[in-house]
């Protein structure tokens, strides 16, 4: 099974931006991880991350054409976008 995690905005400064409140672990780092658990459970995680909505959007669509399980964290989109 193919799953999707999908990350959206400022999701790819974690890290860097503010590590006293959202840590030290790097986007990078994060994605390693989610692939190699997913490896060890049987499932090809693909992680992307973006702060483009239109491209967020597209790669929803893209995992939904291809059934494949999504996962996703819009970060301050879930709150504050109009799209």
């Amino acid at each position: 099974m193919k799953v999707l995690v999908l990350n959206g905005v400022n999701l790819g400064r974690l890290g860097s931006r503010q590590p006293d409140i959202y840590g030290q672990v790097t986007h990078q780092q994060l994605a390693e991880h989610l692939i190699k658990t997913g490896a060890d459970l049987g499932l090809e995680v693909v992680v992307h991350q973006t702060d483009n909505e239109a491209e967020f959007i597209s790669w929803l669509h893209q995992a939904a054409d291809a059934n494949w399980a999504v996962v996703l964290n819009p970060g301050a989109w879930s709150h504050y976008s109009l799209a």
